[in-house]
């Protein structure tokens, strides 16, 4: 089986633009990810951890 990679130029380099395009999408891609991880798992953890919290001095204050 013949390997296909070998077949592509290696002396040529992509563009500048299209390179900083896909850095761009990468990092758009990793703020999503790092947005959606504290919402949806930090921030209703902290919540719950709060609630929990006041529970018990508001129990313990009886």
């Amino acid at each position: 089986m013949k390997n296909s990679f070998k077949k592509i130029l290696t002396n040529h380099e992509v563009p500048k633009v299209l390179k900083n395009k896909i850095l761009d999408d990468i990092g758009m891609i990793r703020l999503t990810f790092d947005i959606a991880d504290i919402f949806l798992m930090k921030y209703p953890g902290t919540i719950s951890d709060y609630y929990i919290s006041q529970e018990m001095v508001n129990s313990a204050k009886k």
